[in-house]
């Protein structure tokens, strides 16, 4: 309605202003992939700038145990310059566009109150009509700068969203379209492998070859090997982290294909390598935030770990603080709370990698007959004789191959102990085939 007004005044200054935007929406484009080539590069060195930072605060012990505070502190100084310096280029382009800008609108004022006094004076126009366009114009103007203005806007979000695509964009975990209707609680805890294949990538060689393993409900197994025969990865594909290349794993007889990793994770208690505490009490922490949260069995978790006289001599007890805002426990510690949030589950098959690494032997001894009452599943990766020695069963791992499997106590008809883990060790590398 603007514009046809601006014609109805005149077609002369109307089309004047229409010209401006039209150069305006030209400038804009031309400007729009420098503008975005250099928001792209102050995005990226501020993210190099603060991931640095943030790397350095996280790891300021090792940095003052090996003196290397000023080298540090001059890679973060050169990468913060060079964030102020992409931040002064696009604050460039932005200036030199608002000056382009302001030339461009104010040489078409000039144009049309030239044109306009032109006419006025031939007695073609009035004055009132004259600022009856001027007005007409100015809100064509600010309406029309505005809508190019948005657009181009809307096309830089598509800068950020290109970032976080990977993402955003990621596909869900998959849950089977036809997934069984099954009590958990009836669920045996028998795990079967069979014919496991897995690669992280197309064209990368397989971690697990073919693997077939069989473990009853109730059996204690400690899968042992060296370091990057894949131990992590087997317990990571049981779990259904990581969907098998070929093969399939089962529990209680049935595929997790269709079992679906709900009904999986239910029963399972895991206590990995990379696990973290999250902020809030140990109390939150064991429970995972439950909101149901029972105190009692939380305690009883607590007892299993043998953890809780460390917790009972805190200021707070079980609201003691943790995560990055709260108490720092020491690598023990955490282990065993960590220990504590997988039994709070009440789980039927246990998953510990290296879950015990951290405690010394007396409290590894309390804590392994701990778990050994249970009676449940338990699959655990390790290396320490002393936990090895709590399972009944030990597999090993080579090549992505299990190339032994030796039931200890029947072996050693002995209780567990630091000699018979030792033992059992010993007798696995004589039998091992050589790489």
């Amino acid at each position: 309605i603007t514009l046809a007004m601006m014609f109805l005044y005149s077609p002369t200054l109307a089309w004047v202003a229409v010209a401006a935007m039209l150069l305006y929406g030209a400038a804009r484009w031309a400007w729009f992939m420098p503008l975005r080539h250099a928001t792209e590069e102050q995005i990226i060195h501020a993210a190099k700038q603060q991931s640095h930072f943030l790397e350095t605060v996280r790891g300021v012990k090792a940095i003052k145990l090996f003196q290397r505070q000023e080298e540090r502190r001059a890679s973060w100084l050169t990468l913060l310059i060079d964030q102020i310096n992409a931040d002064l280029r696009t604050q460039k382009m932005l200036l030199a566009f608002k000056v382009a800008n302001g030339v461009l609108f104010g040489l078409e004022n000039i144009a049309i109150i030239w044109l306009g006094a032109r006419l006025v004076i031939d007695g073609q126009f009035t004055v009132g009509a004259l600022m009856a366009f001027l007005a007409y114009k100015n809100q064509f103007g600010t309406r029309v700068s505005g809508l190019i203005d948005k657009f181009f806007e809307l096309k830089m979000l598509q800068l950020q969203g290109e970032r976080l695509a990977d993402i955003v964009q990621a596909a869900p975990e998959a849950e089977p379209e036809e997934a069984l209707e099954i009590d958990t609680a009836a669920l045996s805890a028998t795990i079967e492998l069979r014919g496991v294949r897995f690669r992280y990538a197309e064209h990368e060689p397989e971690v697990l070859c073919g693997l077939d393993l069989t473990i009853a409900e109730g059996e204690s197994v400690a899968i042992v090997g060296p370091s990057g025969c894949g131990k992590t990865t087997l317990i990571q594909v049981m779990l259904g982290i990581l969907p098998p290349t070929a093969g399939e794993v089962l529990i209680g007889g049935q595929s997790i294909r269709r079992l679906g990793s709900g009904a999986l994770r239910r029963i399972a208690g895991t206590v990995m390598q990379d696990d973290v505490l999250f902020a809030g009490s140990i109390a939150d922490n064991i429970s995972f935030f439950d909101p149901n949260a029972d105190p009692a069995w939380i305690e009883a978790c607590a007892k299993m770990a043998a953890v809780h006289p460390e917790i009972e001599a805190m200021p707070m007890r079980y609201n003691t603080l943790v995560g990055d805002m709260g108490t720092v426990l020491s690598g023990g510690q955490k282990q065993r709370v960590l220990l504590a949030r997988a039994l709070y589950k009440r789980p039927k098959v246990l998953f510990l990698d290296e879950a015990t690494s951290h405690l010394d032997i007396d409290r590894e001894h309390e804590v392994n007959a701990a778990i050994k009452a249970l009676q449940v599943t338990r699959v655990i990766v390790a290396h320490r004789p002393e936990t090895i020695a709590t399972a009944s069963r030990v597999v090993v791992l080579h090549g992505g191959k299990v190339v032994r499997d030796l039931l200890v106590q029947a072996q050693h008809g002995a209780s567990p102990s630091r000699e018979t883990g030792t033992d059992t060790l010993r007798e696995m590398e004589d039998r091992q085939p050589a790489a």
